[in-house]
């Protein structure tokens, strides 16, 4: 996308995915997405593999994710292929991403360079 967009509050159209369980995107191109998820008291959610992996931050309320309980603020990152269900029993929004490999040893080198 080569150009500047803005999508206010109430402008978003959600799809519903599941029982208690809508997503919003933000942007969506090939195969980059950046999406808001929005998760009713109660609802989940099962996980899916990506051909990259996956960037989630909780806007707010609170989510289970497999094992690892999350907070607002809370950021979590999945690896290419990894599955786990989410759960939440007070309900939450959630600004997912995808990600793809960065190669970090180059972006420093560069960084340090230009210095």
């Amino acid at each position: 996308m080569n150009r500047i967009y803005l999508i206010r509050r109430n402008e978003r159209d959600y799809i519903q995915v599941g029982s208690g369980v809508s997503m919003s995107y933000l942007r969506k191109e090939a195969d980059e997405y950046s999406l808001v998820l929005k998760m009713e008291p109660g609802s989940r959610f099962p996980m899916h593999g990506h051909h990259g992996g996956e960037q989630i931050y909780v806007v707010n309320g609170r989510v289970k994710i497999g094992q690892f309980e999350l907070n607002e603020g809370d950021y979590f990152f999945t690896p290419f292929n990894h599955t786990q269900t989410l759960e939440t029993e007070e309900g939450c929004n959630l600004l997912v991403c995808s990600a793809k490999k960065v190669d970090s040893a180059h972006h420093f080198s560069q960084a340090e360079t230009t210095a």
